[in-house]
């Protein structure tokens, strides 16, 4: 375990690594100003069908109940759809309503499936590229995108770049994270997911929608925020950990002097030996000559079933979380307020994870905020049928902020838990499955709330508390990795396993 020691001596926890949060955490939130865009650009503004022949369609035309939301059910019948000017997105830009009405879900999919190929192709982009390389060549692409998006001239073309956007995010995902942690010791590691980047990228999102409730802007300011993180290209050095176990150890005792001058510590003097040590070992251990690919972390009974079992919570995870957010617009009161509060009731609640992770580990702190989204979800049920409805609003409101901070807690320490699980070597692999899987709940996401018909909330939160029921029984399972090493190699992997059965390893 050389590589946590060299990181110790020249400060686990410093300006070097408030550096890497700015330029690698940072980006963060404009990913998630992308992943959440749909949530806003898909909502329907309110809508009348005005007859043809009506003399005019501003104020001086009565907006009634009657044409509110009609749709023509015949040919003899001709309108012209009028839209309410509270806001401008992809439904009223291009009349998705009526039978077109699923379009504005198969566009949030599609992006949920650029995600879903993105993480597949990040990770091992990750592990043979370099963390740096494919970081910023996917952060250059997603404001590209979305400056693109925002000329879109129909939804076919909308919906292509949200596919393209939707592979950036997926990336950037897979890669931000284990590239972050590579550099931290190992008690500090558990900051990597208690920073409320995300929760705090979407209350911006929100604000940005309320002020300026237009789509097309909306994607060109994200792209415009990209503009200072590009910088970091030229402060930010290549993992560490992935030099070393690619043999490139002239480089690596590079990132270490830098990482020495930025902290102002004294590096190790056998820094070189160390490094050459871990570069030898993964070089026996690699003899053949071959990549590790996906394949490794399905190989020995040992590593499967913590693969399967973390992809399959995270699978869960993103169903609820996204589907939460999608259905904003379900929710009793203001749509911006609705993104704002479902974002920023996550912020303490991931800041307590940091301490939580330290004190309890990494399962039981994700245990505890599953069965609290599990509580939350089963509240909406109950105050949906038991509650009169004029009532419900700011009941089911309270219920859902619980169910979607705890399940956006219990993210972030799975994010910790599964990204400690692999070595060095398939770490951007292991995290890219999990990250990959997690992309066909986000897929599924936006029929969470269509699944109960128009207005009826029970069943999709009846799905919610049953998969995070589930999840809650399967962090149980897995190991804890608190308090344990990183490990760079297969063989330090194996050798941490023997520790853990030996009752040898720390918690």
């Amino acid at each position: 375990m050389h590589m946590d020691d060299i990181i110790e001596a020249v400060g686990g926890m410093s300006r070097f690594q408030i550096l890497m949060v700015v330029f690698i955490f940072g980006p963060k939130m404009l990913v998630a100003w992308g992943m959440l865009m749909m949530s806003f650009a898909g909502t329907t503004p309110d809508w009348w069908c005005v007859p043809a022949t009506a003399p005019s369609v501003d104020e001086t035309y009565d907006m009634n109940n009657v044409t509110f939301k009609f749709c023509p059910t015949s040919d003899n019948i001709t309108c012209q759809v009028v839209y309410s000017q509270d806001k401008n997105t992809v439904v009223s830009e291009w009349d998705l309503i009526c039978d077109q009405n699923i379009l504005k879900n198969i566009i949030t999919s599609v992006q949920m499936a650029g995600v879903f190929f993105g993480a597949l192709t990040g990770g091992q982009a990750a592990d043979v590229l370099g963390r740096k390389r494919t970081y910023f060549v996917c952060l250059v692409l997603h404001g590209g995108s979305n400056l693109m998006a925002a000329f879109s001239v129909n939804w076919q073309m909308f919906t292509a770049l949200r596919f393209l956007i939707g592979m950036m995010i997926g990336s950037l995902t897979v890669v931000n994270y284990p590239y972050f942690i590579e550099f931290v010791g190992r008690k500090w590691r558990p900051i990597a997911s208690s920073l409320p980047v995300f929760g705090t990228g979407v209350c911006a999102f929100a604000l940005s929608s309320w002020l300026r409730p237009d789509w097309s802007r909306q994607h060109i300011i994200a792209a415009a925020l990209h503009l200072p993180f590009f910088a970091g290209w030229f402060f930010v050095p290549e993992s560490l950990r992935w030099l070393a176990v690619k043999g490139r150890t002239d480089e690596a005792e590079k990132v270490v002097d830098q990482m020495s001058r930025y902290n102002k510590r004294q590096k190790p003097t056998n820094t070189l030996q160390l490094l050459k040590q871990v570069a030898e070992e993964e070089k026996k251990l690699r003899a053949s000559g071959s990549r590790y690919t996906y394949l490794d972390i399905y190989r020995g009974w040992s590593i499967c079933w913590k693969s399967l079992v973390i992809q399959f919570v995270w699978i869960c995870m993103s169903l609820v979380y996204f589907g939460i957010s999608f259905g904003a617009g379900r929710l009793a009161g203001n749509l911006y307020l609705n993104i704002f509060l479902l974002a920023v009731v996550e912020i303490p609640a991931c800041i307590v994870t940091f301490f939580m992770n330290n004190k309890l580990g990494r399962r039981w702190t994700a245990f505890i905020f599953f069965a609290a989204s599990t509580v939350g979800s089963f509240g909406v049920c109950i105050v949906a049928r038991t509650v009169a409805k004029d009532d419900q609003g700011i009941i089911i409101n309270v219920f859902a902020m619980v169910t979607k901070l705890s399940v956006g807690a219990a993210w972030h320490v799975m994010q910790l838990l599964s990204s400690e699980t692999y070595p060095t070597v398939t770490r951007n692999l292991g995290y890219g499955a999990a990250n990959t899987a997690a992309r066909i709940g986000g897929i599924l996401a936006p029929y969470i709330f269509a699944t109960g018909g128009d207005g009826d909330i029970v069943v999709p939160f009846v799905i919610v508390g049953l998969t995070m029921a589930a999840c809650g029984v399967l962090s149980l399972i897995l190991k804890e990795t608190g308090g344990k090493p990183l490990a760079d190699t297969m063989g330090d992997q194996v050798n941490s396993f023997l520790e853990c059965e030996d009752g040898g390893g720390s918690s």
